[in-house]
């Protein structure tokens, strides 16, 4: 079940008791039969553990759900992105937490992410290949819609999904992409060390990012933009401020400066990419019909209103 009765366990993940009110806030009232299940699987050659999540009672073969991939932050697959696949299941998703680093890569101090972050940012094959392997194992669910599926990426893999939004569905050499891939969102995800080369002949998903703006320099936002601009990808970007900085959607960041949890804008970012989700899965976004001001209902009464601004009548 995503959640536990014990005071400190969350997904079955002892949890600090912050992290774990943090998380709870954020989940809507839970029902149906919820299923988690840690998942082994092979990507690009290594192995690894994922985590999946979703709501037995709605999604099944005869009633596929849409499908949410989680990429990590660079301290690996833990209970975050748990916790955040709960969050996502419960919105009636089935999601995937991947495990970019596999399960035999270290990872318990911050020297280990930083080699294992460092030598996924500096191997694009390796990344892609990591993201690739993780949807063909999402892929073998036949509760699964394959033609409504999305990510969203933290820190490290909101980078990653800067660079599926730049490569495209077929636009990186020998690694593609599922067409069913209709949108990713990026919180966080740094854009001073770069990304992929935009792809052009292929299509790609829209795009929407997260970006703090003490995190991202107003030039590297430009920057994106001008490349998302060149190859007519759909993107949206929000920049949340005042002095929000690095990993505003991290419950146990405390960092003054540098890596600073952030309450409003992690609810509003949360919420701004569930209503993505819905345009992508669900409702599409439709125009805003003009109305036709000379045909007023019948329970308006017209009137004009005559006053003074600024010395000025009105």
């Amino acid at each position: 079940m995503c959640r536990s009765s014990s005071a400190l366990t969350f997904l079955g993940v002892t949890m600090k008791a912050g992290v774990l009110a943090a998380a709870v806030a954020f989940l809507p009232a839970v029902s149906g039969a919820k299923v988690t299940m840690n998942v082994p699987y092979v990507a690009d050659g290594v192995d690894c553990m994922g985590f999946v999540a979703y709501d037995s009672a709605k999604c099944k073969s005869t009633s596929k759900c849409p499908a949410v991939m989680v990429i990590q932050d660079w301290n690996g697959m833990n209970e975050y992105e748990m916790a955040r696949s709960c969050m996502l299941a419960d919105e009636g998703y089935v999601a995937f937490a991947a495990d970019i680093y596999g399960v035999n890569t270290p990872k318990a101090t911050m020297q280990d992410w930083i080699a294992a972050s460092s030598s996924h940012g500096s191997n694009a094959t390796k990344y892609m290949g990591k993201i690739s392997g993780a949807f063909t194992k999402l892929l073998t669910y036949d509760f699964v819609d394959a033609t409504k599926l999305a990510a969203v990426g933290y820190c490290f893999g909101g980078t990653g999904m800067v660079n599926l939004a730049m490569v495209g569905h077929k636009g990186f050499p020998g690694i593609e992409f599922p067409q069913g891939l209709l949108g990713v969102a990026s919180f966080h995800g740094g854009l001073a060390n770069g990304y992929a080369a935009p792809a052009s002949s292929t299509t790609r998903p829209k795009l929407l990012l997260h970006s703090g703006g003490k995190d991202d320099s107003n030039a590297n936002i430009a920057k994106l933009t001008d490349a998302l601009e060149n190859v007519s990808a759909v993107y949206e970007i929000s920049r949340y401020g005042p002095s929000v900085v690095h990993s505003f959607t991290e419950w146990d960041a405390n960092s003054t400066g540098q890596a600073m949890y952030d309450p409003w804008v992690d609810g509003s970012s949360w919420k701004s990419t569930v209503r993505f989700f819905l345009e992508l899965f669900k409702d599409g976004v439709k125009p805003v019909a003009k109305p036709d001001l000379a045909a007023m209902p019948a329970e308006y009464t017209k009137q004009d209103v005559s006053y003074v601004a600024d010395g000025v009548d009105c």
